[in-house]
């Protein structure tokens, strides 16, 4: 790989998160600060299915489940126990992972359509779990007056997230961390390892690779950021519903992630990026979300299956020197 394409990367790299620290001076109305916020979230969101999908090559409709686990466990923490979210936000996270823990142990060790169907099944329990827990849960009515971020009080500092701007930067640290560690999870011995399970599971058990044990690391790791995702919707948004934690949510995480390229990195922030912003556009695209990432699904697949930065990347690669 030249020298000039990884100086490029790191520019595009630097450039980026320039762009993302200054996005809330450049969008003065505060509806757009909203959707760059809800962005992040669903990027976070795409990164955790990366993890389990691009990474190890299982592909979970679970997500949507675990998302609204993190969101709902946040929401009863912050107001019926009175916990503030920097207590509650781990808390509900690793809720998410054990949750994948119980989904993993007997999902993982089934293949093809039948991980996908019992993940989706798995979907469908934690919804009606959370709908007839209503004094807990609030039932079909949801919880409302979720609190959002407690302040941050040093003897040097004071920060306070009231506002749709230091919640949107506190979301985007939130962001870069989860992108480092899904960064740093691709490119160490044990990413290669979820590399090589997704390639041919059969030869990993051969030479002696324990999968369901790196499976089930992938997935537990992959909950715990699906479910930080859901904390951070129900700490900004301020409220969770049912339909939050539906199968929805995570089948849009899903088109996200293959508009922008599974298993990259990149292609988790442009996948919702560009989805978000085209249902907006088209409100009418709001009102049958599901029809059209279905359909957008079938056209990348069929069209463009390694997504819009799958296919950019390697003509980068090609002008190396």
């Amino acid at each position: 790989m030249g020298k000039k394409y990884l100086s490029r990367q790191m520019g595009y790299f630097i450039g980026g998160i320039l762009i993302l620290i200054l996005l809330p001076k450049i969008l003065y109305i505060g509806f757009f600060l909203h959707i760059a916020t809800v962005i992040l979230i669903m990027a976070i969101l795409c990164l955790s299915l990366n993890i389990i999908f691009g990474y190890t090559g299982q592909l979970s409709l679970a997500h949507g489940g675990l998302f609204g686990i993190g969101g709902y466990v946040y929401a009863i923490l912050s107001t019926k126990l009175s916990l503030n979210f920097w207590i509650a936000c781990p808390i509900a996270a690793i809720a998410a992972g054990i949750a994948g823990v119980l989904i993993g142990v007997p999902s993982l060790r089934l293949r093809g359509p039948f991980f996908v169907i019992v993940t989706l099944g798995f979907n469908i329990i934690i919804v009606a779990i959370i709908k007839n827990l209503s004094k807990l849960t609030g039932g079909v009515n949801g919880l409302m007056g979720i609190p959002g971020p407690s302040s941050l009080f040093t003897s040097l500092i004071n920060i306070d997230f009231e506002t749709g701007f230091m919640k949107y930067y506190l979301i985007l640290f939130f962001f870069l961390i989860v992108t480092f560690i899904a960064y740093r999870t691709k490119k160490c011995l044990v990413g290669k390892c979820f590399a090589a399970i997704k390639e041919d599971e059969d030869l990993c058990k051969s030479v002696g690779i324990n999968t369901m044990s790196l499976k089930m690391q992938s997935f537990i790791l992959s909950s715990i950021l699906a479910g930080l995702s859901g904390v951070l919707y129900a700490s900004y948004i301020g409220m969770m519903i049912p339909e939050d934690a539906s199968f929805h949510i995570g089948f849009d995480a899903l088109v996200y992630l293959t508009v922008g390229g599974i298993g990259t990195l990149l292609g988790s922030i442009v996948g919702p990026t560009l989805m978000i912003i085209l249902s907006e556009i088209f409100q009418v695209v709001a009102e049958a979300r599901t029809l059209f990432n279905g359909l957008a699904l079938v056209l990348l697949i069929i069209f463009m299956p390694k997504g819009i930065i799958g296919n950019v990347l390697p003509l980068l690669k090609k002008k190396k020197v």
